[in-house]
């Protein structure tokens, strides 16, 4: 797999993030409706699914613990007869500015990651390779609410990642929808 240079993924994750800073306002005077500020609507909870090495992969779940403050829970499992995976993490986003479409938000968490496949030849076909560990880490996300209730999000972190005992900037990506 090809890596980017870290002062290049640092230029390109900063590029993304302010063009999506800038262009956010203007998007969202042509909306209509949705407004995370409304007060007859909190939409609090929110269900959607989680890509990335901090909040785990699959299903998410998103609920907030004070107005400024959301936990979220992630996870996921694929398991075959050769191949075993399955991840969990959790972040707490806290709010530092939200308007009625965007939100701006410091986050951190954990996530656990286990692959287990097997590996065996036919001479030793019960031979499995154990990949397992913890990622820790934070950053700093965006997050657009698209129509009524749907909203995407969109993160950069730095995780430590346990297996390889190596700090690197990483995007994680999510789609939720809230009531």
């Amino acid at each position: 797999m090809r890596r980017f240079p870290a002062p290049m993924m640092l230029l390109l994750t900063g590029v993304i993030l302010l063009l999506v800073t800038v262009t956010a306002p203007v998007c969202a005077q042509y909306a209509t409706g949705a407004d995370w500020n409304r007060t007859t609507d909190t939409m609090e909870g929110a269900l959607g699914g989680h890509f990335g090495k901090l909040g785990g992969h699959g299903l998410a779940f998103r609920y907030p613990l004070k107005w400024y403050l959301y936990l979220q829970v992630a996870g996921g499992v694929w398991h075959t007869a050769d191949h075993k995976q399955h991840n969990t993490g959790v972040q707490l986003d806290y709010i530092l500015r939200q308007d009625q479409r965007l939100r701006l938000y410091l986050t951190g968490g954990a996530a656990y990651f286990y692959d287990k496949e097997k590996v065996g030849s036919a001479t030793d076909p019960e031979v499995w390779d154990l990949d397992e560990g913890w990622n820790v880490g934070g950053g700093v996300g965006v997050e657009f609410l698209q129509g009524e209730r749907w909203s995407l999000q969109f993160e950069t972190d730095f995780v430590h990642d346990d297996n390889h005992d190596e700090t690197k900037l990483v995007p994680q990506v999510g789609v939720y929808y809230y009531w």
